[in-house]
């Protein structure tokens, strides 16, 4: 009875020591705010300074389309802190891209996505300071020439004009000799 009571004991002091998990569903998720930032010359970008631990901080960003490119770059402050950061989707536990800081201190992706995408930032260590930008660049436009131009600029394709009247005289036999074809063997 004695022995029952102490491992009770035991296993209650150990569970009050244990840090509690935060369920999946409370970890608050922070929409990005984009904004044109004076020190990056274009796009807008969301700059983030937090502190990093087990409980992921989670962000997403919305309305976006393929045409924007997108960078995520993610800094530890303190040289060889280890920042570890996942890019999802739909659901934060299904993992796209992932990185922890390097050696330079610093983890960056860069991707183009349709719809939103989410970033969750953990660290082993708790209270782990780190900032975050979140760039979104304008519009990328293809070079392209026009379909359509001017008779006065067309250049007839690079055949001479009179390669044009051989091409149709030749297609014109062809049609001619095929008809006379087909009549003749109706005929027979």
């Amino acid at each position: 009875m004695t022995a029952r009571l102490l491992l009770a004991g035991l296993l209650f002091a150990a569970a009050s020591l244990a840090p509690a998990q935060t369920p999946d569903n409370q970890i608050p998720v922070y929409k990005l705010d984009l904004r044109k930032v004076p020190d990056i010359p274009t796009g807008e970008a969301a700059l983030v300074s937090g502190n990093a631990g087990s409980v992921p901080d989670r962000f997403f960003l919305e309305n976006l389309y393929m045409l924007k490119p997108i960078s995520v770059t993610v800094r530890a402050v303190n040289p060889g802190d280890v920042i570890d950061v996942k890019l999802t989707k739909e659901k934060f536990d299904d993992v796209l891209r992932e990185g922890k800081t390097g050696a330079d201190g610093q983890v960056n992706f860069k991707f183009r996505v349709q719809g939103e995408f989410q970033i969750s930032i953990t660290s082993p260590t708790p209270n782990t300071p780190y900032k975050m930008v979140v760039w979104v660049g304008p519009d990328i436009v293809p070079k392209t020439k026009p379909v359509f131009v001017p008779k006065s600029q067309y250049d007839g394709g690079g055949l001479p004009k009179w390669a044009w009247w051989v091409i149709g005289a030749g297609a014109l036999v062809i049609v001619l000799l095929v008809f006379a074809l087909l009549r003749k063997r109706k005929a027979s």
